[in-house]
């Protein structure tokens, strides 16, 4: 009863709270509760992975308790491992028919054509692997196909005698353009090289067996071709190097046998694998640069240098050697030589294509047209015909200002120097012993020395040129300074110093030489104050470098006291003359 009367106190009410100070603390029971969690899901990423569990439970194999990422790599070599199980068993199949044919059960003919049925059997199943997208099988397949197929007709043609080495070029041909069609048609790089490397290797030994060069030469090129276009259509550069090695080189050793007369080869035959190297990488390379627009690549480059050199040199030589008339190859390659200066000037130059296709192609025309016309035209006419030819480049090149041409002029200018004897003659005049007899200079020589000079004057435009663009006034220049003092020693020998071989004094020679040798040096150096022929200034001082060592090694042995005084004269006259002219060539420019 006193509890429940007792009065009741009122109890203190709580103190008023801070509302920013208890958000700031559930904020900070916030951030440890996320810590708390990010410190737990990291212990758990740490931890070991437990092995899967096999349905058997504790019966499960080794192979189930491996981590998950060692399977990726094990179902790769148990796939490989299948792959070469299958292709081995392929390979046994190839034994079988092999074995039977071998104890006469099949008659080699039918079991030769049951291999060749079974090859095109796997070729046709490496594409439908390719097809559904099992690149490996498909390589595997085909390299069966190539290991049963190339093998099986070189030994048809060289031991059973089923195939002649044409017939058996042929057929090697048919299965490498099907292994290669479906390598390109699905895109496999391996299986092109695993064709490519066999055909080789297939030709190779079908050669060395049969001892006919010509089909397996002919197969080899054919195969570059298609390499080659195989690396210009799907990008395999690397695919077209080997080829066109080997072609090149079995058409090489194809010439020289036909040359020699060894083996079955021809010299026809011979001559037409030639020409059909040439026509096969220069068509290729002009189909890709004109029609398809492509700048000429290095490779190309070297190729057709090789091409030209083993093809059109293969094809000379074997005519030479087989007495054959060369006369239709040069009128040939001369039609091709000024096709190829048509299409560079009239075609790349006009359309402002890659400057590299047109030196390419001029370089290609000068190297034809210098061949087809070395075939066409009799060799006493040779040095005429090259040095009209570089008159009509010089007039070509000073009336349109274009250098190529004025270098080509050079070029065949030169080449009609060496053909007429002019260099020759001028060495002999300037080395040559006096107790030897020396011939004089040939008309044509001079005919040729004339041409020179004309191209020289052609090619001095005056116009301000790069230093690579003075190369052919600089060439021309030269031989034309060879010229004229090989000429002028040997008229001025035998009259001042007698005959050369019939009692000639070799000082009173070493004198003659080293007074012209001088005068040489002055008239390059008078012409180079010319703007027009600005380059022959640059010679004179290579010249007085050669007039000293002759009389240092020529001069000061044979001299007498005479001789050595005109000599010495002439010679220090020049040092101190040449330097002057050119020093107010200097002044002046």
């Amino acid at each position: 009863m006193s509890e429940a009367l007792e009065p009741v106190v009122p109890r203190p009410a709580a103190p008023a709270t801070d509302p920013a100070a208890e958000l700031d603390a559930r904020y900070a029971d916030v951030v440890a509760q996320l810590r708390a969690l990010e410190r737990r899901v990291e212990e758990l990423e740490h931890l070991p992975r437990p092995a899967p569990r096999a349905r058997g439970g504790a019966g499960a194999t080794a192979a189930q308790r491996e981590p998950a990422a060692a399977v990726p790599g094990l179902a790769a070599a148990l796939g490989s491992v299948s792959l070469v199980g299958r292709s081995l068993l392929a390979l046994a199949g190839a034994f079988v028919l092999r074995a039977l044919s071998d104890a006469g059960t099949l008659p080699v003919a039918l079991g030769a054509g049951l291999g060749f049925v079974y090859c095109a059997t796997w070729i046709a199943v490496a594409d439908r692997a390719a097809r559904a997208g099992r690149t490996a099988s498909a390589a595997f397949h085909g390299a069966v196909a190539v290991t049963i197929g190339f093998p099986l007709v070189v030994e048809a043609a060289a031991r059973f005698g089923l195939l002649s080495p044409a017939a058996a070029a042929a057929l090697l041909a048919v299965l490498s353009a099907a292994t290669l069609a479906v390598a390109a048609r699905r895109r496999l790089e391996v299986l092109a090289w695993i064709a490519t490397l066999g055909g080789i290797a297939a030709a190779a030994t079908l050669g060395f067996a049969t001892g006919s060069a010509g089909p397996p030469a002919l197969y080899l090129v054919l195969l570059g071709a298609a390499t080659l276009w195989a690396s210009y259509v799907l990008d395999w550069k690397a695919l077209r190097v080997i080829p066109a090695l080997a072609a090149d080189l079995a058409v090489a050793v194809l010439a020289l046998r036909a040359g020699s007369g060894r083996g079955p080869d021809g010299a026809l035959g011979a001559a037409a694998v030639q020409v059909v190297l040439l026509a096969a990488y220069l068509g290729s390379v002009a189909a890709r640069t004109l029609v398809l627009g492509r700048e000429v690549l290095v490779f190309e480059i070297a190729q057709t240098a090789a091409a030209v050199a083993v093809g059109l040199g293969g094809a000379t030589y074997v005519a030479s050697r087989a007495g054959l008339e060369p006369a239709w190859l040069g009128a040939a390659t001369t039609a091709a030589g000024l096709g190829a200066y048509a299409v560079a000037f009239a075609f790349l130059a006009r359309h402002r294509l890659s400057s590299r296709n047109f030196y390419f192609y001029t370089s290609v025309a000068a190297v034809l047209l210098l061949a087809g016309t070395a075939l066409l035209v009799p060799r006493a006419a040779l040095a005429v015909a090259w040095a009209a030819l570089g008159l009509v480049a010089g007039l070509l090149a000073r009336r349109q200002g274009r250098r190529t041409l004025a270098a080509h002029a050079a070029v065949y200018g030169v080449a009609a120097a060496i053909a007429s004897g002019l260099v020759s003659h001028a060495v002999r005049a300037v080395a040559a012993s006096p107790a030897a007899e020396w011939a004089p200079a040939q008309p044509a020589a001079l005919l040729a020395l004339a041409a020179l000079a004309a191209i020289a004057w052609l090619a001095a435009d005056g116009a301000p040129r790069r230093p690579a663009e003075r190369a052919p006034s600089i060439v021309l220049d030269a031989i034309v300074a060879c010229g004229v003092a090989g000429i002028a020693i040997g008229l001025a020998v035998p009259f001042v110093a007698g005959v050369p071989g019939h009692g000639a004094a070799p000082g009173a020679v070493a004198a003659v030489r080293t007074a012209l040798l001088a005068a040489c040096a002055l008239g390059l150096a008078s012409l180079g104050r010319s703007r027009s022929f600005a380059e022959a200034g640059l010679l004179a001082y290579p010249v007085l470098a050669v007039t000293g060592l002759k009389v240092l090694a020529e001069d000061l042995p044979r001299g007498r006291p005479a001789t050595l005084i005109v000599g010495f004269a002439c010679y220090g006259a020049a040092l101190l003359l040449v330097p002057r002219l050119r020093r107010a060539r200097a002044a002046a420019a």
